[in-house]
């Protein structure tokens, strides 16, 4: 018996290296950077063929997959096929909000009709059947909602259906991940090429782990770099990438010419002279296990209008059946305060995230005082709700929690004062909340002189009704006339200055 499995384990090895040759010998003049990369991969060390991640599984939907050369593969690995090798890392990726990330962002909308319609279960992701009779593309483009900010002005000036806009897949889709849809024959007519955290692949198992293992060098180095977590965390919004340059942690990293240490199989503080964004979140270390759900080690929610501790689960985080787990957090807390006792003492991090809490808890009563005044706006009639992204308020709403209120948490939450002071707290107040208040105290002016205005024509209306015409002095004018005309002058200088 045992000859027997030894000999067809032998001849499917046997058949997987011929198989990788004959890939390899096309694929040269094709794509000889991808066979280079290959080439030096740990993969290849350790005799992992093309088939190996590309062939068919066994039992498993996918209808991308095609045939090719006598072979039947797919181009587009879902985490189903690291799985085989790799299966408790993708079961803690599955875990993670990474892997709903398109679901939780771009595609919620999509996804929560579905949802409500009863064509998927809650948590359930879709499969390309579901992706090709209920168009996500087009429904992007149909949609005006803060997940697409621009959409609001898009529909405003009549271009939201002219435009391509949202149903690109080279905005947000790009880092987010892109709905895989094939035809009949298993050829990809939409969403490729991505490679973003949380793709909707076409066998209905969702995310990328190429996203940050880019292929076809897999590499555990690649991944733990600081520069393969900013390729998404940058920017306006979330500017992790640029908070941990300017940290000290980053700092440090940046200046080290051996960075060997992120090679290591094992990461200790003795051999780690500085963190990277996977060292903190991810890797093993200090004791705590290697994890890659991403969220594992947090306990504040930071990219929400109102921080709360984190939500559980993720597959449910898109539809709005989560809650903030505060056990959970504090678990997650725990871990990374070992972490970071790794390299700094108990008291020391302690009073790190003692200061940390206490700014986040800022910013939420910044940030309800600002929402109030939203609708107090739409209360008093001086905005319309109906396009949630198209007014000056809406506009400083958005940036207050979207852009300038996460810079304000996330620099405080990684060392980056300049993030946390000058692009946070004071953008947020001084900036955005300046201008709404000054715009509403201006709107509440407009009205009173229009007010006055509207009293000053019924006075003319009436006193001219009253007085006989043959008996009206002719050279006597108008008395609320100048009030009337300063009035619209102060009108339009006050316009002039909210401008």
């Amino acid at each position: 018996m045992r000859a027997i499995v030894f000999l067809t384990a032998l001849l499917l090895t046997i058949g997987v290296v011929q198989a990788t040759e004959q890939c390899i010998n096309c694929h040269k003049s094709l794509t000889p950077g991808i066979v280079a990369d290959y080439e030096r991969s740990v993969m290849a060390e350790k005799g992992v063929g093309c088939l190996d991640c590309h062939g068919e599984l066994p039992g498993h939907d996918d209808p991308s997959v095609v045939t090719h050369y006598g072979n039947r593969i797919t181009p587009v690995p879902s985490p189903k096929y690291c799985e085989r090798c790799h299966a408790q890392q993708v079961r803690e990726f599955m875990n993670s909000k990474h892997a709903w990330t398109a679901l939780i962002g771009p595609f919620k909308p999509w996804y929560n009709d579905l949802v409500n319609q009863g064509k998927l279960k809650a948590g359930e992701a879709p499969t390309e059947k579901i992706m090709r009779e209920n168009n996500p593309y087009g429904d992007l483009r149909s949609r005006v909602t803060p997940l697409y900010p621009a959409s609001g002005m898009m529909d405003r000036l009549g271009l939201r259906e002219e435009l391509d806009g949202y149903g690109n897949i080279l905005y947000c889709l790009e880092c987010h991940g892109s709905a895989v849809i094939v035809d009949d024959e298993g050829k990809i007519v939409k969403g490729w090429p991505n490679n973003g955290v949380g793709r909707l692949n076409p066998d209905g198992v969702p995310g990328s782990c190429a996203s940050c293992h880019t292929r076809h060098k897999f590499s555990i180095e690649e991944a733990r770099a600081p520069e393969t977590c900013g390729q998404c965390h940058l920017g306006p919004d979330h500017p992790q990438m640029e908070i941990y340059e300017e940290s000290k942690h980053g700092n440090i990293f940046f200046s080290l010419e051996d960075k060997s240490f992120l090679k290591e199989e094992d990461l200790t503080p003795e051999n780690t002279p500085a963190p990277t964004c996977a060292i903190c979140h991810m890797s093993g270390f200090n004791g705590v296990p290697t994890t890659h759900d991403v969220g594992e080690r947090l306990y504040w929610e930071l990219q929400p209008k109102i921080s709360t501790p984190q939500w559980y689960p993720a597959n449910l985080v898109a539809i709005g059946q989560y809650s903030p787990d505060e056990a959970k957090a504090q678990e997650n807390r725990k871990n990374m305060m070992q972490v970071c006792q790794g390299c700094h003492s108990p008291r020391w991090v302690k009073m790190y995230f003692d200061e940390f809490d206490r700014v986040v808890e800022d910013y939420n009563k910044v940030a309800k005082s600002a929402k109030a005044l939203l609708y107090k706006i739409y209360e008093e009639g001086l905005a319309d709700d109906s396009n949630s992204l198209d007014e000056f308020p809406e506009f400083m709403w958005y940036y207050i929690w979207h852009h300038d209120g996460r810079r304000w948490r996330m620099g405080a939450s990684m060392m980056g004062p300049d993030w946390a002071h000058w692009n946070g707290i004071v953008d947020t107040l001084m900036d955005k909340y300046g201008r709404l208040q000054a715009w509403y105290d201006t709107q509440l002016k407009i009205k009173k002189l229009e007010a006055m205005v509207e009293a000053a024509k019924t006075q003319q209306v009436s006193e001219t009704a009253q007085t006989p015409e043959k008996s009206q002095p002719k050279a006597t004018p108008f008395v609320g006339l100048p009030v009337a005309l300063a009035a619209m002058v102060w009108i339009a200088l006050l316009v002039k200055r909210r401008k």
